[in-house]
């Protein structure tokens, strides 16, 4: 059984940026893809979105402790690295969160221990940090 965070702002699509997103749904999945929700980690937010609590993904990594895999509409590069350090998976995918969930659990054995990189529209070498917000 995998454990995934979902960045989501509503618990039915994926489509938060990881270093934006104000919540993680957290899903347990099995390897038929079935899935049940056990948990929504709400991220602090010291300021607006261009605050920098909202920047660090260190912070954001820190609440999503015993997560194998984190699903997002965006993530940039520096947030794939530090999530891969902690062990961590990491996706930029958009959609609902019913077909990614069953999809990576029937595939996940697939992919490997390869990682793909994150979305590179959010700055280069780092993700948004120092490069502004939208």
């Amino acid at each position: 059984m995998l454990k995934i965070a979902v960045a989501s702002s509503d618990g039915v699509t994926i489509n938060e940026h990881f270093g934006q997103s104000g919540q993680f749904w957290v899903y347990e999945v099995e390897d038929d893809g079935t899935h049940r929700q056990v948990e929504i980690r709400e991220i602090a937010r010291d300021g607006g979105d261009c605050s920098p609590a909202a920047l660090a993904h260190d912070g954001i990594i820190d609440h999503l402790a015993g997560i194998d895999v984190v699903l997002a509409a965006q993530i940039g590069p520096g947030a794939v690295y530090s999530l891969r350090i902690k062990g961590i998976k990491a996706f930029a995918i958009k959609g609902p969160i019913e077909k990614a969930l069953s999809s990576y659990g029937k595939r996940h054995k697939l992919l490997g221990l390869s990682l793909p990189g994150g979305s590179h529209n959010c700055g280069s070498g780092g993700g948004c940090a120092g490069k502004g917000c939208r």
